[in-house]
């Protein structure tokens, strides 16, 4: 499980009111979803390279 937001961006959720979700640490989806999000705001995915403007 993992929050996203502008802010959040791509945060993975280890617990939940004390309760561990999963195995308590950030699971394959969510590394390779969180891996995606960098790279396409990093400029490091040239297939959304044309999404950015640099400032």
């Amino acid at each position: 499980a993992f929050f996203t937001g502008t802010a959040a961006e791509v945060t993975p959720i280890r617990e939940l009111d004390r309760v561990e979700i999963g195995i308590g640490s950030r699971g394959p989806i969510t590394e390779k979803i969180q891996n995606a999000f960098f790279d396409i705001v990093n400029g490091r995915n040239p297939k959304y390279a044309h999404w950015l403007t640099k400032v």
